[in-house]
């Protein structure tokens, strides 16, 4: 039997071989994702990270592509390669993506740049707003199409998953609360802050995990319904 290696490894051979390509040039490497949430499944989660590079080394990423073709095959997948000022730069318009990095990272490389994050406010309730009306106009479009395929439907209540998880962090980081690791927390934690039913939304945890109702209409019919509760929510929510 083929033995297990911990992604924190992998991550930190695949930073020595970057830095060694990069020089310094690249300034940190951390690990992102679920390797670092700690929901990571051995065989179907990829190894993400995030990338640091000054300006220099961002006009050499074809020296990444040698080494990204041997690494993924070991589990990782593209970086997401950033300058050094993106931090200064970029979290008014990332602000759910740049919270998920400072939540839930670990430090494989450099300086831990992504703790100190501050995550602006407003932009992030909007982000919020739009991503749910985005993630609604969507799941309409998908019911209609594909209401009496059940494979398709189950598709995309578990790819939604990933979507919530990022607004419900946001959430809770405009209340001021814990942000969780584990998501059946995060999204029952939410759920009470807020003031809407997490049920919905603990079924979809339970179809991504392989168990739960086997009814994805009704699911997805609550989900549609739960989402403008939601949205609602939001709208009204002082950011200030």
């Amino acid at each position: 039997m083929k033995k297990k290696r911990d992604p924190e490894i992998i991550a930190a051979d695949f930073a020595a071989e970057m830095r060694q390509a990069f020089g310094q040039e690249m300034q940190s490497l951390f690990l992102v994702g679920s390797a670092a949430r700690g929901d990571f499944v051995h065989g179907k989660s990829d190894i993400n990270t995030v990338v640091i590079l000054t300006e220099e080394g961002m006009t050499w990423l074809e020296k990444a592509y040698p080494i990204l073709q041997t690494w993924k095959h070991k589990g990782i997948a593209v970086p997401h390669f950033m300058l050094t000022d993106v931090f200064d730069n970029a979290q008014d318009s990332y602000p759910l993506e740049f919270l998920d990095f400072k939540c839930f990272h670990k430090v494989i490389m450099g300086p831990d740049t992504l703790s100190t994050l501050i995550i602006p406010r407003e932009p992030l309730r909007l982000q919020i707003e739009r991503e749910l009306r985005g993630k609604l106009f969507l799941l309409r479009q998908i019911f209609v199409a594909q209401a009496g395929r059940s494979k398709e439907l189950n598709a995309a209540l578990i790819k939604s998953v990933s979507v919530f998880t990022a607004v419900f962090q946001g959430i809770l980081e405009l209340a001021g609360k814990p942000i969780p690791a584990n998501r059946k927390d995060l999204f029952s934690y939410t759920a009470e802050y807020a003031g809407f039913s997490d049920r919905v939304f603990q079924q979809i945890l339970e179809i991504r995990q392989g168990q739960g109702s086997k009814n994805q209409r009704v699911i997805f019919k609550d989900l549609l319904h739960v989402i403008p509760e939601i949205v609602h929510w939001i709208d009204k929510f002082d950011s200030k």
